[in-house]
């Protein structure tokens, strides 16, 4: 059987900002081909050729590579320009063109696309300046009622804000549940395959950064179609809950114990110390039983081990090699833990 390690891809924080991001571009660039045409209708040129450059540089970030290295930095100028502009247009408009509205697209655009700190600080500098530009230009004119519009805007920036602060947060937190739901299986509550795909690489580095090497040891329960058969699957449920738990108990960190499926489970470990856990734990299990509602049940293990210095780094040649043991351990009568071809 193959096996390899899925890409850690889901629920991705990265993945949801690039949908809004694109969504947005989407908006922007339809508007700007709309409005290009319209002012190129109505002669003004010098506007069409701003929202030229809008839309060429919308079409530049749509395209632009997810991974560069600068990515971040183009969304923050992309947005900061789109917000200057807005900037801009409120600064040379009447009072009654309306346009201090588009100030409250700040929060949400700002914290949504480029991140809770980012957001906040263009959201602020963004409303002060509004604010600015609004007394500087109008109260001379409008007096108290210009405080009514300011108050107003004000209490509405703010409510924008908060609500798109908590959406932020609320969508991180579900996310971190999703991640961890996705990651874990639910009948023994130890990491599966997905888990395996996120710490497979963090505890090889770990490991070769200390001197050493990483071992997979791939651990199979022996019989366990008989178990089912003779006492039911609800006891075979019970059966793998009891050995995750010894599993579990036997580790140095629960983190890198995995049900990979069915009655197949495995453990990262350092080389130095996966011989002797192997044997000492293979034996553990064979002479313990697991008591459960007045029934006796014992059963034992067979265990497959490889190497990542010398099956390589690869997940898949790691997995093939310990799959191979572990079909020589059974072939040798189960119950016992092969180390080598």
């Amino acid at each position: 059987m193959k096996k390899q390690l899925l890409n850690y891809q889901w629920f991705s924080d990265n993945t949801f900002n690039n949908s809004l991001l694109n969504a947005f571009l989407l908006v922007i660039g339809c508007s700007c081909v709309f409005l290009i045409t319209l002012n190129v209708y109505v002669m003004q040129l010098p506007i069409a050729l701003i929202e030229l450059g809008i839309l060429a540089f919308t079409v530049g970030v749509w395209f632009c590579p997810k991974d560069w290295r600068y990515y971040q930095l183009v969304k923050f100028i992309y947005v900061s320009l789109l917000f200057c502009l807005i900037l801009i247009g409120i600064a040379v408009s009447p009072l009654y063109s309306g346009r201090q509205v588009w100030v409250l697209i700040f929060p949400m655009a700002s914290y949504l696309l480029l991140g809770k700190r980012a957001g906040f600080w263009l959201s602020f500098i963004g409303y002060s300046v509004v604010s600015a530009i609004l007394f500087e230009r109008f109260y001379a004119d409008f007096g108290v009622a210009l405080v009514r519009i300011f108050v107003n805007l004000t209490f509405t920036y703010a409510f924008v804000w908060g609500l798109t602060y908590g959406a932020e947060l609320t969508h991180r937190k579900m996310l971190k549940t999703l991640r961890k739901i996705a990651i874990t299986d639910p009948l023994t509550g130890l990491a599966n395959r997905r888990g395996m795909a996120v710490n497979y690489p963090l505890q090889l580095a770990t490991l070769e950064g200390k001197g050493d090497d990483l071992a997979f040891i791939l651990i199979d329960l022996d019989e366990f179609k008989k178990i089912n058969d003779h006492y039911g699957h609800d006891i075979g449920d019970v059966v793998l809950i009891d050995f995750a738990e010894r599993l579990r108990a036997h580790a140095n960190d629960n983190e890198h114990v995995f049900r990979l499926g069915g009655e197949e489970f495995c453990i990262l470990m350092s080389a130095e110390q996966a011989k002797d856990w192997a044997l000492t734990f293979c034996q553990y299990v064979d002479g313990t039983i697991l008591k459960f509602e007045g029934i006796d049940i014992h059963y034992t293990i067979s265990v497959g081990v490889s190497f990542s210095q010398k099956e390589g780094r690869d997940f898949k040649l790691l997995y093939k090699a310990a799959d191979q043991r572990l079909y020589k351990a059974k072939s040798l009568g189960r119950n016992c833990v092969v180390l080598a071809d």
